[in-house]
């Protein structure tokens, strides 16, 4: 595969709409037209025309024959299927450039020893790297099943600080040397919302999880602008790959968001980019300064981050009940007052609010406030990210209250052995229970959170929410499958609703011509395969901005 440079302003903000017969820039034809939106019927369509990156024209080629011009790029789609591009409405798009550049990556270790190893080897592949940090790890996949602490570490860098963040980014490990520079001993405050594990002897055992991790974070040196920059371009290129053209960061500070606002202003930004600044950080009590409200074709920013709560893959997510052979209940990070009063001030800025909130008693917590909003702000967005258990009530509130989802169906592939492991039979077979959500009318796109999973091909996703299998071919909550065409909906069009962006999402005349051409028919592979097709070209505001040239 390779990725196609081309540059593209994407600065332009006006979308214009024209039925006239002057030649366009983009002809394709001879393509199966896929779009979820009402109304959409292929009939005999086949052709959509482009001009000044929006979509001219929808129909026949032999009807269209006099948009083709002398200057006009002409492409036959041989059959193949062409659909508007992905929208991934919750993916951490810096980290998974992190990933790429400056971070190891220990997502494929396969146990303690083999993460080890990776983290000794990369040491001494970077001697001149000050702390060596690292993401990625899983030990419900490993033969012991527990959790890294600082003595592991300890038995590979000694001389150096280690931070090791999980596969959730809630809950992290680090070496003893780090706990040094750190000054945290025993008697050190954990803020509220957050924990630090503790050996027999009462000392830190260098495992710290939710807000309890800016006790260690704030000591680490901070990426420059340049290089998140850097980590940007890493994985929008790789985003692009799967056919993605549009995505959501769901949790940016404040030199994140300079940074994006940058390369807008720059046209480095090669997909359409919804910023969701985060207005509370790890550890700290005060928040960041409150953004302001931006709308364009290419950037946006409409809704502030909170989290209520913490991962289900590592037993931080607020439950009713406690985990499986366990005591705990997971971790509500936020206080109420706080919060309510942080969304006011947030909605009077003509913003949205997005909170994550996996477990019941999360988003019973997330609701109660989103109630609360609706009295003197109902049409402002209001958006829970993850939603892994929601009770019947939870969705009868917020389909009535008009509140949205972005969920992740593609953890079951990854992350499935993890609930089979620490759910309940009752909370596993309604875990992430995208069917129930739909069928309630609400409002929900899919998502992946990567690098919480490493492979996040939309496709993959839809794969998983069609057959609910995870990678070891283990059934999760089977009846909360959905058809494919619903789940390539809500990858395009449910996604851009709830992230306010109409601009795109749909195969129709005025919208941005962002769309994809398959290697082959979503709605006619089986589903198990789904993930195998590959896209041949990724075009945003009409431009091929990757191929596919094996």
């Amino acid at each position: 595969m390779a990725s196609v440079n081309k540059s593209k302003d994407l600065a332009s903000d006006a979308i214009v709409s024209s039925h006239g017969v002057n030649p366009c820039n983009l002809l394709i034809h001879n393509a199966r037209l896929f779009s979820s939106h009402d109304h959409f019927e292929q009939g005999s369509a086949d052709c959509i025309a482009v001009d000044r990156g929006v979509i001219k024209e929808i129909g026949n080629f032999q009807d269209m024959q006099s948009y083709a011009g002398s200057n006009t790029k002409i492409i036959d789609a041989n059959g193949r299927t062409l659909m508007p591009g992905f929208n991934d409405t919750h993916i951490h798009i810096w980290k998974v450039g992190n990933l790429k550049t400056l971070m190891l990556d220990v997502r494929a270790a396969k146990s303690l020893d083999e993460m080890l190893e990776m983290i000794q080897a990369y040491d001494r592949q970077y001697p001149e790297v000050s702390w060596i940090t690292a993401r990625g790890f899983n030990e419900a996949a490993w033969k012991d099943g527990r959790l890294p602490t600082r003595e592991d570490l300890d038995r590979v860098v000694t001389h150096k600080p280690v931070y090791v963040i999980r596969t959730c980014a809630h809950i992290a490990v680090i070496n003893t040397k780090a706990l040094e520079i750190c000054n945290i001993s025993a008697d050190v405050h954990i803020p509220d919302g957050g924990e630090m594990g503790r050996a027999s002897n009462g000392q830190p055992n260098g495992i710290f999880s939710e807000t309890a991790l800016g006790l260690v974070s704030k000591h680490i040196p901070a990426y420059s602008k340049s290089q998140l920059k850097q980590m940007v371009r890493a994985g929008q290129a790789e985003m692009l790959s799967f056919g993605i053209t549009a995505a959501t960061d769901p949790a940016v500070d404040p030199l994140l968001l300079e940074s994006y606002y940058e390369m807008y202003a720059a046209g480095e930004l090669q997909i359409r980019l919804n910023a969701i600044p985060i207005l509370l950080p790890d550890g700290g009590g005060e928040p960041f300064e409150m953004p302001k409200k931006f709308a364009s074709l290419g950037f946006n920013v409409n809704t502030v981050k909170f989290f209520s709560d913490g991962g289900l893959s590592g037993k931080t997510s607020a439950l009713k009940r406690t985990y499986k052979n366990s005591t705990e209940k997971g971790i509500l990070r936020l206080n109420p007052e706080q919060y309510l009063r942080l969304c006011m001030q947030a909605m009077k800025e003509g913003l949205g609010v997005a909170t994550h909130a996996i477990g019941d008693a999360a988003i019973e917590f997330v609701i109660a406030i989103y109630k609360k909003l609706n009295a003197s702000f109902p049409d402002n967005i209001k958006r829970i990210e993850h939603l892994g258990l929601p009770e019947e009530r939870h969705l009868e509130d917020m389909a009535k209250g008009g509140m949205m989802a972005s969920m992740q169906s593609i953890f079951i592939s990854e992350l499935g052995k993890n609930f089979i492991r620490y759910l309940d039979e009752s909370y596993l077979n309604h875990c992430y229970p995208v069917k129930s959500v739909l069928d309630h009318g609400i409002k929900v796109a899919l998502s992946s959170d990567s690098p919480v999973v490493k492979n996040y091909n939309p496709f993959k996703g839809i794969e998983a929410a069609v057959t609910r299998t995870d990678n070891e071919g283990h059934r999760i909550a089977p009846d909360q499958a959905i058809n494919v065409e619903d789940g390539l909906k809500a990858y395009t069009n449910s996604a851009a609703q709830i992230s306010a962006t109409p601009q795109f999402g749909t195969l129709e005349v005025g919208k941005a011509a962002d769309f994809i051409l398959l290697g082959d028919n979503p709605l006619t592979m089986a589903a198990e395969k789904l993930s195998a097709i590959q896209v041949d070209m990724t075009f945003v505001g009409g431009e091929i901005l990757y191929e596919n040239r094996l």
